[in-house]
């Protein structure tokens, strides 16, 4: 397990939520040195940082000094490092990483680093949205540095718009996972994933839907960016917190999901589909609430079929999907397998909606299976995810 974090502080109003990160990584007993840049020091000081635990202060001052083996700071730094997170960054920072500039501290580290880097961009939205901006964040991004996109919310102008620093627990849990998984096999693959339940409407205040939280599609999209994957979650209604994804699309109505799952599907290598869209809607929606009755008859139609429509555009590309059934749970789930052009089917059990454990059965299509029970979420996805590995590993080898 990888435990040492560099933590950089740039020129931000939000530069004191960056105590809130330190807090939060070392009660998840991971070392911290941290850098002030100059603009930092204007909104906080080394003091603040050295009174909750961090490992070392450093600022501009000691960019020319050498550690104690007589390594020159920059270089032991980037040695040290298991990862390197930039939060709050400027649009200063970001555009002169991009450039290779290296007239502070930090820059310096940066350079002489080859160890995964965050940054966590912190500005208003002109400056966050401003083209020069957007093209020196595309271009690092196409360089393999990971940014925790920005949030919308109030600004420092009190204006509402995007540009907000991401909550620091969420920032602190995508650290720590990236830390904690030292498997990085899905580094360099775009995964999509589906969660969450859909709606279908009755009318404008009634509709149909089902108890899934949306906990499974949630925890393995987590564990997937853990282990180095792009990760893009496509979800319904869900019954939990969103950590931080690549990318996030929300939807409501079955068609909806259909829509952007098959749209999505293009620039995606796998789809794990964990959804769990509603299989019916009303033929019709009134347009005015439905006045109480003591009878109303509702003419179901069925849905779009996700999975069945998206086997249909799979060619070479990975499809993983979920089978919840209330008996001949196994049966079901390897037809469902194949009636859809599946390589892997997770079947479960009615049991497992909405709860925080469950069990589940995996068969890929060469017929592997695999029996996990009793089991957090979270380990669930574990599992799933080494599955599929391990049905990638056996695929690109030659032994199916």
């Amino acid at each position: 397990m990888k435990n040492n974090v560099l933590l950089a502080v740039t020129g931000s109003i939000a530069a004191y939520k960056a105590i809130e990160i330190l807090r939060g990584l070392r009660n998840e007993q991971k070392s911290v040195k941290v850098i002030l840049t100059k603009g930092a020091e204007q909104f906080i000081n080394k003091l603040s940082f050295e009174s909750l635990g961090a490992h070392e202060v450093l600022t501009d001052e000691d960019q020319f000094s050498v550690d104690k083996d007589g390594i020159s700071i920059h270089l032991s730094l980037s040695r040290w490092a298991d990862c390197i997170i930039i939060v709050p960054a400027s649009a200063d920072i970001i555009a002169k990483i991009r450039a290779g500039i290296a007239d502070s501290l930090l820059l310096t580290v940066v350079l002489a680093s080859k160890k995964p880097l965050f940054i966590a961009p912190c500005m208003n939205e002109n400056m966050l949205l401003n083209k020069i901006t957007a093209d020196n964040i595309e271009h690092l991004k196409n360089n393999r540095v990971m940014f925790i996109e920005a949030d919308e919310g109030q600004l420092a102008d009190f204006k509402i718009g995007k540009g907000r620093l991401q909550e620091p627990n969420k920032i602190v849990s995508l650290i720590t996972d990236y830390l904690n998984y030292n498997d990085k096999f899905f580094a360099g693959k775009k995964i999509l994933i589906t969660g969450g339940s859909t709606r279908e409407y009755i009318d404008p205040v009634r509709f149909i839907t089902n108890n899934s939280s949306g906990k499974m599609g949630i925890s393995i999209a987590r564990v997937a960016k853990a282990m180095g994957a792009y990760t893009n979650l496509i979800s319904g209604e869900i019954l939990t917190n969103l950590p931080i994804l690549d990318k996030y699309q929300k939807v409501e109505t079955t068609e909806e999901m259909l829509k952007a799952t098959k749209e999505a599907f293009k620039a995606s290598d796998i789809l794990i589909m964990a959804a769990a869209p509603v299989d019916f809607k009303p033929e019709t929606i009134s347009t005015t609430k439905i006045p109480k009755k003591k009878e109303i008859t509702l003419k179901l139609l069925e849905t779009p079929d996700i999975l069945k429509e998206i086997s249909k555009e799979k060619g070479n590309k990975i499809i993983v999907g979920f089978a919840l059934q209330t008996e001949n749970l196994e049966n079901k789930a390897l037809k469902k397998m194949k009636e859809k052009n599946m390589d892997i089917v997770v079947a479960n059990r009615e049991v497992n909606i909405g709860k925080d454990e469950g069990s589940v059965i995996m068969f890929d299509k060469f017929g592997k299976k695999k029996i996990i029970e009793n089991a957090k979420k979270q380990v669930l996805a574990e599992g799933i995810l080494q599955f599929l590995k391990e049905f990638i590993e056996g695929d690109e080898n030659g032994q199916k």
